[in-house]
């Protein structure tokens, strides 16, 4: 590697999940998109999403049916996918004892979702993306950690799968969505996959695994999104005398904001040992805003897309310095 581009910023994006959430870091987006004249694929050179950040992280970097060295779509494009397509991603069946669903069984089936996620991404695979993306998700038989890549599907159809089939994988939340049958595009590696959410809500310290070779002497623009902070504490009484069903509800969101400000801390002190390296966090706190991550009403949406655009113009100084950045 030449000094010219070692001295070259490394651009990773980072984005938690977090379900319908997904409009707040997609609202970010669309903001740094706008501000740039640019797409995702063309500002950063590897994105890493967990859950719903995979929808946004992947799908940004498929390419144009047109022009494959152009994105397909743009984050404003993934607002809208949120705002009108919540309740087909979360269909809920018709069961005759309702109040256990996601106890005895996932909540809701994937037919709809499944079909969301072919209309959008079709054949394309991971090979076909623009830029570097990495997504995690658990492997069931052994609940090992399993990391779908393009650097990997470029180097081998074993390790090739279809967009639509590695968002499936990805977002396979337990207790919301049965788990994910997939294949690789030569049949060759087969897997039965879950949502990573709860160990690796935010997928930060995996950007670094993931590029290792790339940044060992380069300083790193690191843009990290989340999808809403439950940022008030807890009810400690009334948290203590929960039962069964209401931790199910919450336990992706308290181990999901525990998991990701530990993993905040680690990817700042692994920033300060690169010298030119910058750190660049976007969040907004839930309290008062819906908060469930299979919430589709419109109106609930609505506020969270209300809530970012105001968090976006609070901190358009920074983003608009972070545009340039990115663009230098």
């Amino acid at each position: 590697m030449n000094n010219n581009m070692d001295s070259k910023p490394l651009k990773i994006l980072c984005i938690d999940g977090g379900g319908m959430r997904g409009i707040i870091p997609a609202t970010f987006l669309e903001k740094l998109e706008t501000l740039t004249g640019k797409g995702i694929a063309d500002l950063f050179d590897i994105a890493v999403g967990t859950s719903t950040g995979s929808i946004l992280s992947v799908g940004l970097n498929v390419p144009s049916e047109d022009d494959p060295t152009k994105p397909r779509y743009s984050a404003l494009d993934f607002v809208h996918m949120y705002q009108n397509l919540g309740s087909q991603i979360f269909h809920e069946k018709k069961k005759l004892f309702k109040i256990l669903d996601g106890v005895t069984h996932p909540t809701y089936d994937a037919v709809g979702y499944e079909k969301i996620l072919s209309d959008y991404f079709g054949d394309s695979t991971l090979k076909d993306l623009l830029s570097e993306v990495a997504v995690p998700s658990i492997e069931l038989e052994d609940l090992r950690m399993h990391v779908f890549s393009r650097a990997k599907a470029s180097k081998s159809d074993s390790d090739n799968f279809h967009v639509k089939h590695v968002i499936r994988a990805a977002t396979a939340a337990p207790t919301y969505f049965p788990s994910a049958p997939i294949s690789s595009v030569d049949s060759k590696v087969k897997g039965t996959f879950l949502d990573a959410g709860v160990s690796t809500n935010n997928p930060g310290t995996l950007a670094f695994a993931e590029t290792s070779t790339l940044t060992q002497n380069r300083p790193c623009i690191y843009v990290s999104m989340g999808t809403g902070q439950i940022i008030k504490p807890l009810n400690v009484v009334k948290a203590s005398n929960w039962g069964e069903l209401e931790w199910i509800k919450s336990i992706f969101d308290l181990q999901g904001d525990a998991q990701s400000s530990y993993t905040e801390e680690v990817v700042k002190e692994i920033l300060s040992g690169k010298p030119g390296s910058s750190y660049h966090r976007y969040q907004i706190d839930l309290h008062d805003l819906p908060q469930n991550m299979d919430d589709t009403q419109a109106k609930d949406l609505q506020k969270l897309r209300d809530a970012s655009l105001k968090a976006v113009e609070e901190q358009i100084d920074q983003l608009t310095a972070l545009a340039k950045l990115l663009t230098e």
